[in-house]
């Protein structure tokens, strides 16, 4: 009887696949550690949760405050070229961030854009105060970000 319960089984799943959602790649792992703590996740789940909130928060803050024109009331305005031309200048710019700020993560990532913008479409002066800003803004926020690469 157990083999047919088990092909039954198999047979229902085949027929009735498991639902599925669709949730962008950036997010996987916030879905994921969510899903941790809703199933009963203990006191480290629900601080890896936590993590990766403020992780989030910290990067939000980080690129809303260095690239203001990009964000908020004139976001419509500035188009973002998505298409890098200039990878030297693509490179010194995530290394600005990686270097001050910590490694770029899945959600990081989605930033990258505005710096190809800054990269495409302004002089060598404003690219480095560009960096500047990421740098300053990290040191600025040391203490956050010092608990965030614990």
């Amino acid at each position: 009887m157990g083999y047919l319960n088990r092909f039954q089984n198999a047979v229902n799943e085949i027929k009735q696949p498991a639902k599925t959602s669709n949730v962008n790649s950036r997010d996987a792992k916030l879905h994921y550690l969510f899903n941790i703590v809703q199933n009963g996740g203990g006191f480290d789940a629900h601080q890896a949760l936590k993590d990766e909130l403020d992780h989030r928060m910290f990067i939000d803050k980080l690129f809303a405050e260095t690239f203001p024109k990009h964000f908020g009331e004139n976001a419509d305005e500035v188009e973002l070229t998505v298409q890098p031309e200039d990878f030297e200048c693509l490179r010194f710019l995530m290394e600005v961030v990686e270097n001050n700020c910590g490694r770029f993560s899945d959600y990081s990532l989605k930033y990258v854009k505005h710096l190809v913008h800054v990269c495409e479409n302004q002089a060598g002066q404003q690219i480095l105060e560009a960096g500047m800003r990421i740098g300053d803004f990290c040191i600025e926020n040391q203490e956050a970000l010092s608990y965030l690469l614990q």
